[in-house]
């Protein structure tokens, strides 16, 4: 059986998550927007939307070296056409 959250253990989860993310406001690179958001200076979430098809690409990174890669291979892509990932 599962055990369910109270309302007060639920808050301040909420709460600890809200008190170490860090996000930044939406940019557009080569026809892609890119959102980042940071969590507790070491898990960085990258959101990818293609400006003409749509396409999203989700990605979740430990290291910032490799999520600077990441975003280079996309922004390198047209957002005209679809990703092969």
């Amino acid at each position: 059986m599962r055990k369910r959250l109270s309302p007060e253990i639920f808050s301040r989860s909420i709460a600890e998550i809200k008190a170490n993310l860090r996000s930044w406001m939406v940019a557009e690179r080569n026809g892609w927007y890119i959102k980042l958001s940071i969590y507790k200076d070491e898990n960085i979430l990258l959101i990818f939307v293609s400006k003409y098809t749509a396409q999203t690409i989700i990605r979740y990174f430990n290291c910032e070296d490799d999520a600077v890669k990441y975003i280079n291979f996309v922004i390198d892509h047209s957002a005209e056409e679809e990703v092969q990932l």
